[in-house]
C-alpha cells in the first residue's frame, strides 16, 4: 500500500539530487576557466592584463550562459579600447573586437544590470567609438545609479563624465561634483587632474569651477595638471 508513495519520493530525491549534482559540475567548470578579472580594468596596464585572459573568460561566460558577472568579466578583457592607442586601433581588427565587446556587453547588462563597471565600459566606449551605437550617457548614469560609491572606479567615472561635449544633464552635474569631493577628501588630486586633462572645455569649466568651490587651494596643481594618458579627448 505506502510502496508508490515511496517510489514517488525516491524518485523526487533523485531528480534534485542529479540537479544539484549538475549544477556543481556546471559551477566548478566555470571556475576552472575563469581568469580572474573580478573588476573593469582603471588603467592601461591592467587592462593589458585583462586581454591576455579573454580566451579563458570568454569560454567561462559560454559555459555560466546566464550568469552575468561572467559576461561582464568576458566584456572586462575589451576595457584597453579605452585606453591609449594600440595596433588593433588603427586596423579591421577594431571593428571584430567592438562587435565582440558589445556582445558580451549586451549579455551581461542583460543577465546582471548592477554590474556598475559594465555600464561605464558601455560608457566609455560609447564616446569613445560614437558608431558603437551606445547611448553614453544614459549608459554612465546608469554606472552611477548601481555604484555610486565604488572607490576603484571613481578616476575612470569622473574621466568618462568630464568627456562629455554637451555637461549640461543635472544629474551628471551632481554625481561629478560629489566624485571630485570625494577625491578631494581622500587626498587624490593627481585622479582629478588627470580627468581634467582629459576633459572637454566644459568639462574642464566644471571641474575648476567645482573645486574652487570646495578646495579654492587646490585649482593651481589642478591647472599645472598631470601628463595625459588613457582616454582621449
Amino acid at each position: 500500500m505506502n510502496e508508490p508513495p515511496h517510489i514517488a519520493f525516491r524518485l523526487t530525491t533523485l531528480l534534485f539530487a542529479s540537479l544539484l549534482g549538475f549544477q556543481s559540475i556546471w559551477l566548478l567548470i566555470t571556475e576552472l576557466h575563469q581568469p580572474g578579472i573580478y573588476r573593469l580594468p582603471t588603467n592601461p596596464a591592467d587592462a593589458i592584463k585583462a586581454r591576455n585572459g579573454r580566451g579563458d573568460a570568454a569560454l567561462a561566460a559560454m559555459i555560466g550562459a546566464i550568469r552575468g558577472d561572467l559576461w561582464a568579466e568576458s566584456a572586462y578583457t575589451y576595457a584597453y579600447l579605452l585606453f591609449s592607442e594600440s595596433a588593433e586601433t588603427a586596423n579591421e581588427g577594431l571593428t571584430l573586437s567592438l562587435a565582440q565587446a558589445r556582445a558580451a556587453l549586451d549579455h551581461a547588462l542583460g543577465d546582471a544590470p548592477h554590474e556598475s563597471g559594465a555600464w561605464l565600459l558601455r560608457a566609455g566606449l560609447g564616446l569613445r567609438y560614437p558608431s558603437f551605437g551606445f547611448n553614453a550617457l544614459e549608459a554612465l548614469k546608469m554606472s552611477y545609479y548601481t555604484g555610486p560609491s565604488e572607490q576603484d572606479l571613481m578616476p575612470l567615472r569622473l574621466r568618462v563624465a568630464v568627456q562629455l561635449d554637451s555637461f549640461d544633464d543635472i544629474e551628471i552635474r551632481q554625481f561629478v561634483r560629489r566624485d571630485v569631493r570625494l577625491l578631494l577628501a581622500r587626498k587624490q588630486k593627481p585622479a582629478i587632474a588627470d580627468a581634467y586633462n582629459a576633459a572637454s572645455p566644459s568639462g574642464k569649466r566644471f571641474i575648476e569651477q567645482t573645486v574652487s568651490d570646495i578646495d579654492p587651494s587646490a585649482l593651481g596643481s589642478l591647472r599645472g595638471g598631470v601628463q595625459k594618458q588613457s582616454l582621449p579627448d
